[in-house]
């Protein structure tokens, strides 16, 4: 559960990082605007720097998933 937390905190973070620098910045944006474009340039920034998290996150569903069956294989045949 621990890389899915880093994960959604890290892409929190840099939503909230780059809306900041939109509030701060004096470019007379409206606040959807400055979300929509926050969320954007997050999701951009999450898919190229996030990428080892997404690979611990991803290893840990298929891991789960595949004890999952093996359990669910179990039971069927016993």
């Amino acid at each position: 559960m621990r890389p899915v937390l880093r994960l959604l905190g890290l892409r929190l973070l840099y939503f909230l990082l780059v809306f900041g620098v939109l509030t701060v910045a004096p470019l007379g944006l409206d606040l959807i605007l400055r979300v929509l474009i926050a969320f954007v340039v997050s999701m951009v920034l999450s898919f190229f720097l996030l990428r080892r998290e997404r690979l611990e996150v991803t290893e840990q569903v298929v891991t789960k998933v595949d004890a999952r069956l093996e359990r669910r294989r179990q039971s069927g045949r016993g």
